[in-house]
């Protein structure tokens, strides 16, 4: 069943302002599985663009904007493939 479509964007050195500015920026956006996927990256804050914009995107298509859940509520982890998941 699609709930909604969502899609989002976000610049590359947005994101790494905002680590600049909020050290702790990584800590609320990622889960404990994102976290361990993310240390074994070497294109880093491409990485954690992707996953804010993947984030943003299910909160549109859910229709409650960024406001209303957490990004650790939402846990996008890649199967044996690569294939991204949602969880």
């Amino acid at each position: 069943m699609i709930y909604g479509i969502g899609t989002d964007i976000t610049e590359i050195r947005r994101i790494e302002k905002a680590i600049t500015r909020n050290k702790n920026f990584i800590n609320k956006l990622f889960t404990k599985n994102e976290m361990d996927l993310w240390e074994k990256k070497n294109f880093k804050l491409e990485f954690i663009a992707g996953r804010f914009a993947a984030k943003e995107a299910v909160s549109k298509a859910l229709g409650t904007g960024i406001r209303d859940f957490n990004f650790k509520d939402i846990e996008i982890i890649n199967n044996e493939l690569g294939n991204h998941r949602l969880f």
